[in-house]
């Protein structure tokens, strides 16, 4: 692919304020009353971004902001519409706004389809634009959050960070930062157990027969072993408002035991709260076209809790993250393959979904899970719940929420609760959703993207690295060698790709490293996991290929993977004794006798964040795919917070530094302190190292056990020129199976489905 030496990189601003309107033929009628609605579209690379209102005055006055990165010669289309006509039109070449003049303000006549102008017909607005590279690091600028969120930018928040479910009591990264890591599900037991007047639960899926706390070492031995269900139904037994919103599955269907597509098992959920105290409800994720395509997404947990150890006052806490409460998701950071099934961890909760055939009773390997997720309290907790309230309105019922103003305490927020020193985050909620799934904020603003807008502002502002897990890693389609009009134009994977070719022109050094599982989610050969696959290798292959053309461009020193390196997580163990010993063994050859016989699989991640120089991280349920930034196909909830620089010490709060070395610790196995500078070359090959050293030990045939490191270099090659290929030949497939590392275009499926 041949990409222009220049981008149209940054923000297009358009304001519509009014169309010349037909004169009314009959003398003094009433031109406002007689019009028909007219709205003006505006598309970019003939993709619309934007629509105003239907208006029968054609006056608009509406402003949008419009994220670009596409190619330098891309054409701006602006269009005056009725609802089955064009009335005319105005192409605008990016080129002019790049180079020439970056406002346009004027009243154009508009062109008719024929291309000649229409002089009887014109159209008021200004264009602007605004290029990434003017952004502002988050050192250097207060950062006032993104605009289009239906919620603001809160300050005076706490933010608690897990990675993983649970810790074995010995695990402490030994970098002395912010003590030994919390557990997240012992800390939503403890919470949903202190709660006394609401429990608020949305998710993709949910397992009311699950237990949360499984640690025979647990501080809390009355939880261990209480079901989640059992749990609910006490605290709505004793007075609680406890509601729970699932996706509806409607592939759930009674002749296949209700398991559906996605095996979320919706309807057994249900099934089990029926006649008690908890409500549930399953939301369908309602859509135009493709009703059973697109799911409900977002995971969030809202109670009251305590506000301070010795007082009566509650305050609202959410949780919010990658994880549902559901079978597999419980792991440690030892993500054992074999070790644990005769443990209680694992006994009762076999889950491998990517190895088809897999059961318990058959033996492992079981399907290692990494997550991701947090802890809010603050405004930032209201508004979680605020979407929830706003979600079940508009699916579900009017009448059941509880009113907070009903709660006395928590009528008024303590002064003491804002002062504390753990109150010092500023945190703001984003989202992925449309008027079909929640009340709009506007009539203007019908579908809220601020999840992809929050990604791609912190991109342009990061000035030294980025960190990346996610279960996807998929956009920027426009510029794909193939497959270019499949759909996944979301800008994240692009706006990297253009930071660190700015970086490279600037002589600066950066560093990128995304961390995504082996393969998504499923067996490795099916439709949907090559179809994915496929456009994963599109992705890398128009990253690469920009910063291969940025190094050329700045005289040809260095290497792509100076710059960029993806990996995956995965372990190998050696047998122990002790360990459980399955009564059957899978059928000889397929790959689940590989992988037990060879004992290595893929650890899957799962988690949706983003780390920007240490100084800013988004968290939440949204995936680096189209179906998560796209708005109307999965809803989606995240956050993105910080910590303010300290006016005292002229320093940054080092939480989010800790978070992401303890991560490193766990992933690779080792402390080393050239990982607090992630944008040194040293640290990328030290990463580097560590992955392609992990993947050797992973793919050889020859067992050894990874020894507690899981990082492993993601199984490509990319030349200096920024070429990505497979493996030598032989080790072009992943192990223990015969399926290719690239993937394949589905002939089945459309790209609306796994983009």
């Amino acid at each position: 692919m041949e990409h222009k030496n220049t981008f149209f990189h940054g923000t297009l601003e358009v304001t519509i304020f009014r169309a010349t309107v037909k004169k009314p033929s009959i003398p003094f009628k009433c031109i406002s009353a007689s019009g028909k609605p007219a709205y003006v579209s505006i598309k970019v690379d003939n993709k619309t971004m934007a629509k105003t209102t239907q208006e029968r005055d054609r006056v608009w006055n509406q402003t949008f902001q419009i994220l670009c990165a596409h190619r330098s010669d891309t054409m701006i289309t602006i269009t005056l519409k009725r609802k089955r006509s064009i009335l005319g039109k105005i192409n605008i070449q990016a080129n002019k706004l790049l180079h020439e003049q970056n406002l346009i303000n004027a009243f154009f006549p508009l062109c008719k389809a024929n291309g000649k102008p229409n002089k009887k017909l014109k159209l008021q607005f200004i264009v602007r634009f605004k290029q990434a590279e003017s952004a502002k690091n988050w050192e250097t600028v207060l950062y006032e959050g993104i605009k289009n969120a239906a919620f603001p930018l809160r300050s005076n928040c706490s933010v608690t960070l897990y990675q993983d479910a649970h810790h074995r009591p010995t695990f402490q990264p030994p970098f002395n930062l912010r003590g030994k890591p919390r557990n997240l599900w012992e800390d939503i037991y403890n919470a949903i157990d202190g709660a006394k007047h609401l429990i608020y639960i949305a998710g993709w899926s949910l397992n009311p027969k699950m237990a949360l706390v499984r640690d025979p070492q647990t501080n809390n031995p009355h939880s261990r072993g209480v079901k989640l269900g059992e749990l609910l139904k006490r605290k709505a037994e004793e007075g609680v408002a406890v509601r729970v919103m699932l996706w509806d599955d409607e592939t759930s269907l009674p002749i296949i035991k209700n398991k559906g597509v996605m095996g979320t098992h919706d309807e057994d959920a249900l099934a089990y709260f029926k006649h008690t105290n908890v409500i549930c409800k399953l939301c369908p994720r309602l859509h135009n076209k493709f009703p059973t395509a697109f799911a409900h997404h977002q995971k969030t947990i809202t109670v009251d809790t305590g506000a301070l150890p010795s007082s009566r006052d509650r305050e609202i806490t959410s949780f919010i993250g990658g994880f549902d409460l559901c079978e597999g998701r419980y792991d440690t950071e030892e993500h054992s393959l074999f070790r644990t099934l005769n443990t209680e961890s694992h006994c009762y909760d076999f889950y491998q979904t990517s190895l088809p055939g897999a059961s318990l009773h058959k033996g492992g390997p079981r399907e290692p899970w990494h997550d991701t997720h947090a802890c809010v309290t603050g405004q930032a907790a209201r508004d979680i719940l605020t979407n929830f309230e706003q979600r079940w309105t508009k699916q579900c019922d009017h009448n059941s929420l509880v009113q907070l103003t009903s709660i006395p305490e928590l009528s008024q927020q303590p002064t003491a609760i804002s002062n504390s020193p753990r109150r010092n985050w500023n945190v703001q909620v984003f989202r992925s959703i449309d008027h079909l799934s929640a009340n709009p904020s506007t009539k203007i603003v019908t579908t809220e993207r601020s999840i992809h807008e929050a990604y791609v502002e912190a991109i342009r502002r990061a000035d030294r690295f980025i960190y990346v897990e996610n279960q996807y890693f998929i956009g920027g389609c426009h510029l794909w060698d193939t497959d270019m009009h499949c759909g996944c134009r979301n800008l994240i994977p692009i706006e990297i790709a253009l930071k660190v070719a700015s970086k490279i022109k600037a002589k600066e050094r950066f560093a990128v490293y995304v961390v995504i599982p082996m393969w998504p989610e499923g067996a490795v050969d099916s439709e949907s996991v090559q179809d994915i696959l496929h456009w994963t290798r599109e992705t890398m292959k128009m990253m690469y290929t920009i910063i291969g053309e940025a190094i050329q461009k700045s005289g040809g020193q260095g290497h792509p993977r100076d710059y960029l390196n993806f990996y995956c997580l995965a372990n190998r163990e050696k047998e122990v004794k002790g360990e459980f010993v399955p009564p059957y063994t899978p059928h000889q050859g397929t790959q689940y006798w590989n992988a037990q016989k060879h004992r290595r699989f893929m650890v899957y991640v799962h988690s949706k964040i983003m780390i920007v120089d240490d100084s800013y991280l988004l968290i939440g349920s949204a995936n680096i795919n189209q179906r998560s930034m796209d708005g109307q196909r999965d809803t989606e909830i995240a956050i993105g917070c910080y910590l303010p620089r300290s006016e005292e010490t002229n320093s940054d709060n080092d939480h989010i530094l800790s978070f992401r070395m303890s991560l490193w610790y766990e992933h690779t196995g080792r402390a080393q302190e050239v990982y607090r500078e992630p944008q040194r070359l040293e640290c990328v090959q030290s990463v580097r190292s560590v992955g392609d050293d992990m993947w050797e030990i992973y793919s050889r045939y020859e067992i050894e056990d990874m020894g507690g490191a899981h990082l492993v270099s993601y199984p490509v090659n990319v030349t200096k020129e920024g070429l990505v290929e497979d493996l030598a030949e032989g080790d072009a497939c992943f192990p223990d199976t015969k399926t290719l590392v690239r993937g394949k275009r589905s002939k089945v499926l459309s790209p609306i489905f796994t983009t």
